[in-house]
């Protein structure tokens, strides 16, 4: 995959798409706003705050601050073939641009590289350094270009996934309330895969999060065989029509409720029903990491997981015990 412009300025990346001529590049020296040519699509990223180079979708304005200190030197990835699209072509037009490319950089990196097809090609790297006069001064070379494999960004990769905010999904347990000793109830866990990009080594990178087992802890002390379960199935709800739920299914069934003269958080009401409050149903989700370069089709597994936390309202579980009664639901005595 053949990389294209690459400019980076105080802090900041910009990787730009070139389509038909050349992007602007801002340097911030006064407060006047500047609109980037509509023909190039980009994205940036770099430390909070940093605004000396800007790579914008159409019809996006910039503006920079009269306070804010300017950049002080200017770098940019280009490889023969990017600069050879520019080569030639009028960009007075376009504000404060690296004239066409830095001198050398068509010879240096003509033709590009062919990296494959799952590996993307990372452009030489030039500096442009400001002069005591005030003027930029001819490029220089820092870095050759070269090939990026997935194994090259592994490491960052996966700091990458360990910073990743993973939003716990949501937990739910398909019941009426309270909840009734001996009834299998259903839970299911709604989580869905997540993927953001990153710049890692000046390279684009996806990466994925994906759910991958479900650990369930019902909060019941009580009942054999324990109260958690663990699964790779996030469950389902039961549908009218279906069979009556059973250990089949992901959920759990309450069947004992402790003791309310020896056991801690069992009740008896007035009617001497026993009955437990505050019930709290958690699920623990584990997220396995993968990561892509952008352009490629190979996903890359990234050691580690994440764990995120989902709780369910407190729940009351109570008994239903079977009483003979003398008056039918007509009112009319029966003994």
């Amino acid at each position: 995959m053949r990389a294209v412009l690459t400019v980076v300025m105080g802090g900041a990346l910009a990787i730009v798409a070139p389509t038909a001529v050349a992007p602007s590049v801002h340097s911030h020296d006064s407060a006047q706003a500047h609109t980037t040519s509509p023909d190039f699509t980009g994205y940036t990223s770099g430390e909070e705050g940093t605004t000396g180079v800007t790579a914008v979708r159409q019809d996006q304005t910039t503006a920079f601050d009269d306070d804010s200190e300017g950049p002080t030197d200017r770098y940019i990835r280009a490889d023969g073939f990017t600069c050879s699209l520019f080569r030639g072509l009028d960009l007075a037009q376009y504000d404060r641009f690296l004239e066409t490319c830095p001198d050398g950089a068509v010879t240096i990196a003509d033709g590009g590289t062919d990296c494959g097809p799952e590996a993307v090609e990372l452009a030489p790297l030039w500096v442009e350094r400001l002069g005591e006069d005030g003027q930029y001064q001819a490029g220089e070379l820092v870095q050759e270009g070269g090939c990026v494999t997935p194994g090259d960004v592994a490491a960052e990769a996966e700091r990458a996934f360990a910073a990743l905010q993973v939003t716990a999904p949501r937990a739910t347990v398909q019941a009426t309330r309270p909840l009734l000793v001996n009834v299998r109830y259903p839970v299911q866990a709604n989580a869905e895969p997540l993927e953001e990009q990153v710049t890692l080594l000046d390279v684009p990178v996806l990466i994925r999060a994906e759910p991958v087992e479900y650990t369930w802890d019902f909060d019941d002390p009580f009942t054999p065989g324990g109260g958690t379960l663990t699964t790779t199935d996030e469950g389902r709800w039961w549908q009218e029509g279906q069979d009556e739920p059973d250990d089949s299914w992901v959920g759990h069934t309450y069947t004992h409720l402790g003791h309310p003269d020896t056991d801690a958080g069992t009740r008896r009401d007035d009617e001497g029903d026993w009955y437990r409050d505050d019930v709290t149903i958690t699920l623990t989700t584990t997220w396995q990491g993968r990561f892509q370069l952008v352009g490629t089709s190979t996903w890359t597994d990234i050691d580690g997981t994440i764990t995120t936390t989902s709780t369910i309202d407190p729940l009351r579980v109570t008994e239903a015990r079977v009483r003979l009664v003398c008056t039918d639901l007509n009112g009319n005595t029966t003994c």
